[in-house]
């Protein structure tokens, strides 16, 4: 594999802007980037009173890209001095190929002033550059020249074509609706953000109506499940050789934990001690979590207070609690799951989904669930019996639990549990 021209100079790496990874000494230190060499580029990483600082250069020339790593370094040592810096002229970017990258910059808040910053997840800006590289390879396919084909070559009568080969290739509407989305957003921040004064053709585009349907946990099987999770025949072998160990000791806890409470898997485990709130006997009343997928959305500068959920206390979720002996943490900043380990919440969310799949096939159950499901499951208990589903938080309105999360053949098995008659009393 080629890459740019490189030589030591501290502060000076090669990133890959297709996968993220930093490949200027060996590819397979950093586990096989492939990608060509136009998706390169130089990258200067430094650190300026205890905070990492990062700017992709502009420049593929070696000589260039120093001295502007230079400019960045003297830039961070005198920030006031360089405010008043007459900026450069942009260069009118104008082939597609080199807009989805000024895009992929945008996303990653690069060069981007401070009040128009918006933090994004590594997943969400991997995936939505996905969706454009692939209208990419459908230009590329129809005999389009990529190093040719520019912004102001889009048409209605392309952007028809594609609509049709997403028809055809993509099995659910959600699918469809992902990569559609992600060509207006595209088409937006050109209009929007860059000036480009094109037709905003992708906005004209319709998205497909995503039918839900709801599906929970049957008792039985979440019961097969957890029996199902122990260190006993708990290794995945991959097919490159590498063995790994699914279980580990507070693997069947967090999962219950996921379970017990409702929310997303990573609200669960940013859960502590101290979010469990007692009643005036001392006993659990409920635990306090935050929806942090509201929070990304729609308070993600932190001007307004966290979006909190009230979690209320079932006796399973209690009899879990004292397991972790809540008793004995109560109040106190440690994390209910795996505190003691030194694994980051964001490993610890992955790790728990993986070993929910692992041990879901050893339990002999059908792949029609995931752990995602627990949370559906719950909602549709919570529901049905209750009905305070609402006004506990765990969505924005009650139009989206009832659309996403609860399940309608168990709202009807359970009216028909306590009966149901027109006239009966």
């Amino acid at each position: 594999m080629k890459i740019l021209k490189y030589k030591k100079f501290a502060g000076l790496h090669i990133v890959c802007k297709k996968c993220g990874r930093h490949i200027e000494v060996s590819q397979t230190t950093y586990k096989g980037c492939i990608h060509p060499l136009d998706r390169q580029k130089y990258k200067a990483v430094f650190k300026a009173n205890g905070v990492r600082k990062t700017r992709d250069l502009k420049s593929l020339d070696y000589d260039d890209a120093i001295r502007e790593l230079l400019d960045f370094k003297e830039e961070l040592a005198n920030p006031i001095q360089f405010i008043s810096k007459p900026q450069k002229v942009e260069v009118k970017i104008e082939l597609l190929k080199d807009c989805i990258m000024m895009f992929g910059d945008w996303l990653e808040n690069v060069d981007v002033p401070n009040h128009q910053k918006r933090p994004r997840t590594n997943g969400y800006i991997k995936t939505t550059l996905q969706y454009l590289v692939r209208f990419s390879k459908f230009l590329e396919d129809n005999k389009f020249d990529l190093n040719k084909f520019k912004i102001y070559d889009l048409n209605d009568v392309i952007v028809g074509k594609y609509y049709d080969y997403l028809d055809e290739t993509c099995k659910m509407a959600s699918t469809h609706n992902h990569n559609t989305k992600a060509l207006k957003n595209f088409n937006n921040f050109l209009i929007n953000h860059k000036g480009f004064n094109v037709p905003n053709y992708f906005g004209k585009i319709k998205l497909k109506y995503e039918s839900m349907n709801p599906t929970s946990i049957k008792d039985d099987d979440f019961k097969k499940l957890l029996d199902a999770i122990s260190n006993k025949d708990s290794i995945t072998i991959y097919p490159d050789g590498r063995r790994k160990n699914e279980y580990r000791p507070y693997t069947r806890d967090a999962i219950e934990l996921v379970a017990y409470t409702g929310m997303r898997i990573e609200e669960t485990m940013v859960l502590k001690y101290s979010d469990i709130v007692l009643d005036y006997d001392g006993n659990v009343q409920h635990l306090v979590g935050t929806d942090l997928k509201f929070e990304r959305a729609h308070n993600w500068n932190n001007t307004k207070a966290p979006k909190k959920v009230m979690i209320p206390t079932s006796i399973e979720l209690e009899n879990l609690l004292n397991r972790l002996e809540y008793k004995k943490y109560l109040g106190s900043d440690k994390y209910l799951i795996a505190d003691d380990y030194d694994i980051s919440r964001k490993t610890l969310k992955t790790q728990i989904s993986h070993s929910f799949t692992f041990f879901r096939k050893k339990a002999g159950l059908s792949d029609d669930f995931s752990i995602k499901h627990l949370r559906k499951t719950f909602l549709t208990k919570l529901h049905t019996k209750t009905g305070f589903i609402e006004s506990l938080g765990y969505q924005r309105s009650a139009k989206v639990t009832l659309n996403n999360y609860i399940d309608k053949v168990q709202v009807v098995k359970e009216i028909n549990r306590i009966g149901f008659g027109y006239f009966s009393e």
